[in-house]
């Protein structure tokens, strides 16, 4: 049996749950995309161009890169939790509570200290680039799937739960399987299931986004899961025989 392609993951995934917003995928690329659209014309958050898209606001391919003479994202630490660069000394202060370092900024207030702000950091390990792009697409109607390194679905509670339900269905593992981590959207979706981050599990699901700043642009009862392409693969492969086939 020849191996499911990452626009049949998606389908197959999507029609398990009834999803109805469009599974995206990321890879990486040394080129800009065939029409692709930068994600900093759409939205200054990458994670809430990702959202458009597979709401089907706008089409895509999207993708994001680290350039001189263009603006990456909103985020002080966005191009840190791309690779592009190291996290900046100053985020510390930004996401502590009771910092006055940075004037003119405002505190995020999401960790207790610049210390443990620090640890946390520290604790992601080193974070490495996909490429000179990070490319955001459709599952549906891929072409050429070489290189995808993670597929992020937006969902209901009920959606995301099955998901994770169905990724436990052919693991043995209790605890481990699925997280709920620290970070921005972006690495929820991203720089975790993609495996940029040294210290990320290359087998686990991650859901969230635990980021409060995804209020703005996130709605209320949506949640977003990014999972590694061998996961999906096996997620995809076990759907049909798993609960999901009583309720779909």
């Amino acid at each position: 049996m020849s191996e499911l392609t990452i626009e049949e993951i998606g389908r197959i995934l999507a029609d398990s749950i009834d999803l109805e917003t469009q599974i995206v995928c990321v890879s990486g690329s040394e080129e800009i995309p065939e029409s692709g659209v930068l994600t900093s014309s759409i939205s200054g958050c990458i994670a809430s161009a990702m959202y458009l898209m597979a709401t089907g606001e706008i089409f895509g391919p999207l993708y994001a890169g680290y350039e001189q003479d263009q603006p990456f994202c909103r985020c002080m630490g966005g191009p840190a939790w791309f690779g592009y660069r190291p996290f900046d000394p100053r985020l510390m202060s930004l996401l502590a509570s009771g910092s006055e370092d940075l004037k003119g900024f405002t505190q995020k207030r999401l960790k207790k200290s610049r210390e443990i702000a620090q640890k946390t950091i520290s604790s992601i390990g080193k974070v490495l680039p996909l490429g000179r792009y990070v490319v955001m697409s459709r599952c549906e109607g891929l072409q050429d799937d070489q290189g995808v390194r993670c597929i992020v679905c937006f969902g209901s509670g009920e959606q995301i739960r099955n998901l994770c339900a169905l990724a436990h269905y052919a693991s043995s593992d209790v605890f481990d399987a699925v997280s709920i981590p620290w970070g921005p959207s972006c690495a929820t979706m991203i720089t975790y299931p993609a495996g940029m981050a040294e210290n990320a599990p290359s087998d686990m699901l991650f859901v969230g986004p635990s980021d409060p700043s995804a209020d703005e642009w996130l709605p209320k009862g949506c949640l977003v899961i990014g999972i590694p392409v061998k996961i999906a693969r096996m997620m995809a492969g076990c759907a049909e025989q798993s609960f999901l086939a009583d309720i779909a």
